[in-house]
């Protein structure tokens, strides 16, 4: 099925790329090689999934390949569901390939709101071996998380 909606394609300013963020009791940190592997800490909810949703999409714009780390985080609310959404249609948009890493608490949610279409891995490892960013799985890092 076609992802329906809108995307925001934009040049992102190169000072906010590569950068860890917080907002509130979430955090996101990212690594830029061998592809663009962002990983969420935390409580992920709608008093921040606006901030996360920018986040994502500035790094979206620069990746060729895009692996959303999310086994350290403790809660994820059902807004934070459009979210990654959204970087479905964008990275569809962009031909960018992209894996969701879920952990237990976007499990939850992820079957409590029946998706199903959304590309996932099991671990990071896995992500980088499916996108084709690496070919041995040995040489491709268990899970990535910068400081």
């Amino acid at each position: 099925m076609t992802p329906i909606g809108t995307c925001r394609v934009y040049r992102p300013d190169p000072r906010s790329i590569g950068i860890g963020e917080q907002w509130g009791c979430a955090s996101a940190s990212v690594v830029l090689e061998p592809a663009v592997v962002v990983s969420l800490l935390g409580e992920v909810d709608a008093s921040n999934v606006g901030r996360l949703a920018g986040y994502l999409e500035r790094h979206v714009a620069i990746a060729a390949a895009l692996v959303v780390d999310t086994t350290a985080v403790e809660f994820f609310g059902t807004p934070a569901m459009a979210t990654l959404h959204g970087v479905d249609r964008c990275c569809a948009a962009l031909g960018v390939g992209w894996r969701l890493v879920p952990g237990p608490a976007v499990r939850r949610v992820l079957r409590v709101c029946a998706t199903t279409d959304l590309p996932h891995a099991e671990t990071v490892r896995l992500a980088l071996v499916e996108l084709g960013v690496v070919t041995d799985t040995l040489a491709a890092p268990d899970s990535v998380v910068v400081g």
